[in-house]
């Protein structure tokens, strides 16, 4: 495989799904063999001032973090500071859970608490973004702990009976890190991770981040056209261990082959083979699927089982302004890193399946039918109109969802109503009406020669325009 099949093959795919998907500017780098094989960047990390996006521009990689704190974890076990099956508030003021079944350090690590998202990372990352109607004290390292504390009612279950992610669980293996070590996380990961491993530009810091030449301009979708918005990127210490860490394509690159290589970077040996293992066990099914094998959450890590016959070991991030995935098969040393600068809705992660199909041989639609479906779903988003145009709509998506826009002149502002797919082989779909016996169906009709479109939705007959 050489430079010119990806430029050949995977370049036209990320330039056609950026373009769709409105990314301003994304990263891709390419593990093959354990070793560095191919980074580069597409469009823009800064749209006004149109600088370049490249493979050592700086994003936030949001729940990638996971993995950093949770392996900052098997360290301090590996020391024998930290044991799995102890019970969390053995290390820090926690008081969630029921002494006969107790939450314990693994729990936390497998999102298998028996406890919800409680959303104390999204109200500090929200406040960051200056969204502030959540007027809930989230100030100091006080105020977070009794807000965690204070969840005890929304209990759904005893410990390790059910999947929930839940960002403030890492945040509290954050804080255990900080007791246990007596650093600060973000220093702690610093000193114990990042610089072994040469990542000498990651980092958690604001400072750090404001200082250096090569980031990323964070873009929020605000407007109902979609349209982005710059954003300050929201730097939080609430959110540093579940979601907070900033690094690069090229810096990860490092991270990933360490990882694959049983721990070692040059002379540094950040964890032991035994670690790695346990940190990629799968301990808890979680209801996410990128439309090919079944996924498990192991320690910060999620497992899919069977991608062609290989174990893929992946996570994905969004800290609303930047998403990120990392998706690598240690069996055979192959791995791959995105990042963009604005939500990614979802999409990185079939992406990074894609490409690693192809870079298999495989069949991309076979690998991500979710890819196909966008395609198609894309091909609908548009304004529509009747004849001479006496009634419009416009159709859009957002966040994998189909919705029609419809203005009425006798109401104030347009209705919006989510079109659910009945059947999206035919471009089938249903409007949900919560009156019993009501029923709005439409079909969407693509003609392949003049790729025109029309929408069929009761007695009306809609084209697009």
């Amino acid at each position: 495989m050489s430079s010119k099949f990806l430029e050949r093959i995977i370049e036209p795919l990320i330039v056609n799904l950026m373009q769709q998907s409105k990314f301003p500017g994304l990263a891709l780098s390419i593990i093959k063999d354990g070793k560095p094989f191919y980074a580069k960047g597409f469009g823009a990390r800064n749209l006004k001032k149109n600088i370049p996006f490249d493979k050592d521009t700086l994003f936030g990689i949001g729940s990638i973090s996971k993995s950093f704190t949770a392996l900052g974890i098997m360290q301090l076990v590996e020391q024998g500071k930290i044991d799995l099956q102890s019970p969390v508030k053995k290390y820090i003021d926690f008081k969630l859970g029921d002494k006969n079944n107790p939450i314990k350090v693994h729990h936390l690590l497998t999102h298998s608490t028996g406890f919800p998202e409680l959303l104390g990372t999204i109200v500090a990352l929200t406040r960051r973004l200056g969204f502030i109607e959540n007027i809930i004290p989230m100030s100091s390292w006080n105020d977070y702990m009794l807000f965690i504390n204070g969840a005890g009612t929304e209990v759904v279950d005893i410990p390790d009976k059910c999947f929930f992610y839940n960002n403030d669980m890492f945040t509290c293996l954050g804080l255990i890190i900080e007791k246990i070590s007596g650093m600060k996380v973000e220093e702690y990961i610093r000193e114990n991770i990042l610089k072994p491993l040469g990542m000498n530009r990651s980092t958690y810091l604001q400072e750090d981040y404001d200082n250096d030449n090569n980031t990323i301009t964070n873009y929020l979708p605000l407007d109902e056209e979609g349209d982005l918005k710059e954003s300050e990127a929201p730097i939080d210490k609430f959110v540093y261990a579940a979601g907070g860490l900033l690094s690069s394509v090229n810096e990860l690159q490092n991270y990933l082959i360490a990882l694959m290589n049983d721990g070692k970077h040059g002379e540094s040996q950040i964890l032991q083979k035994s670690s790695i293992d346990k940190m990629w066990k799968p301990y808890n099914k979680t209801p996410e699927s990128y439309g090919h094998g079944e996924t498990w959450y192991g320690y910060g890590w999620m497992v899919e089982k069977d991608f062609f016959g290989y174990e893929v070991i992946q996570h994905g991030g969004s800290v609303l302004t930047a998403s990120a995935m990392v998706a690598m098969i240690p069996e055979i040393k192959m791995g791959v890193i995105m990042g963009v600068n604005c939500d990614s809705s979802g999409l990185l992660g079939p992406i990074a399946h894609g490409i690693l199909a192809i870079l298999l041989g495989k069949d991309i639609n076979e690998a991500v039918p979710l890819l196909q479906i966008q395609n198609k779903l894309n091909k609908l988003v548009g304004k529509y109109t009747t004849y001479k145009g006496l009634q419009s709509l416009e159709i859009f998506l957002e966040n994998g969802i189909l919705y029609a826009k419809i203005p009425y002149p006798y109401l104030p502002k347009p209705t919006i109503l989510p079109l659910a797919p009945e059947n999206i082989d035919e471009l089938k779909f249903v409007v949900p009406i919560a009156f019993p016996g009501i029923k709005m169906k439409g079909q969407f009709f693509i003609d392949e020669k003049t790729d025109e479109v029309r929408l069929l939705v009761d007695r009306y007959s809609f084209r697009k325009i």
